[in-house]
């Protein structure tokens, strides 16, 4: 087992699918969105949405908003920047509707950041078995004789690369890119669904008419 193993290693075969693949991507995409779409994979590993923290920053600020007023009001933004850019805008603005028009502009940009990172992993995916292709005919081209080596020995090397690069650029596809592609779209589509109920909530707070305190006092009946 280890030696067949150790017989699906092939530096070499793996350089020129990965390689490949990437110099394609870039030059399909360019390399802004290619970094944004890394970045985005890279906030897989980490949770960058923490639901509690933004709704108890949120809750203080109502709290704050109602005590002084819109314009006067200096709570702590939110941890989120989507939500703490709403947050000023309505201290700004002091209108549900400029809040609103915010939150639908900034939940457009959040989709098309989205679409595009999962778009630049779809694209490698459909590269990689390309340049998996391109590296069994490179393969093949190492047929040639060479003199420091038996006939059969320069075969079998040549055979190997051949079919390992059609092996990288499948698995690079099928077990890399395209779940990457898939887990960038849940990813986003759980942190915007988390975040627009938050700023419904916020929203609703906001619209709703502040109750005033209770006055504690005993009332005496007949007493100016």
């Amino acid at each position: 087992m280890p030696n067949n193993l150790s017989a699906l290693i092939d530096p070499g075969a793996f350089l020129i699918v990965m390689a490949g693949t990437v110099l394609a991507c870039v030059a399909r995409c360019g390399w802004h969105n290619f970094g944004a779409a890394l970045r985005e994979a890279g906030a897989l590993l980490r949770p960058d949405f923490d639901d509690d923290a933004n709704r108890k920053a949120l809750a203080q600020a109502i709290t704050a908003i109602q005590r002084d007023g819109a314009h006067r009001a200096n709570p702590e933004l939110p941890p989120d920047r989507a939500l703490g850019l709403m947050l000023e805008t309505y201290l700004r603005h002091g209108s549900i509707e400029v809040l609103r028009r915010t939150r639908r502009s900034e939940r457009a940009l959040d989709e098309a950041r989205r679409v595009s990172a999962a778009q630049v992993f779809v694209w490698a995916g459909e590269l990689a078995p390309v340049f998996g292709l391109i590296g069994t005919l490179y393969g093949f081209t190492q047929l040639t004789p060479d003199a420091a080596a038996t006939a059969t020995t320069t075969i079998m090397a040549a055979i190997s690369t051949a079919v390992l690069t059609s092996l990288y650029g499948a698995l690079l596809a099928h077990l890399l890119c395209f779940p990457l592609a898939s887990a960038i779209e849940r990813h986003g589509l759980a942190r915007e669904t988390s975040r627009e109920a938050l700023a419904e909530w916020f929203a609703d707070q906001i619209a709703a008419p502040a109750i005033p305190p209770r006055d504690g006092r005993p009332h005496l009946r007949g007493v100016a």
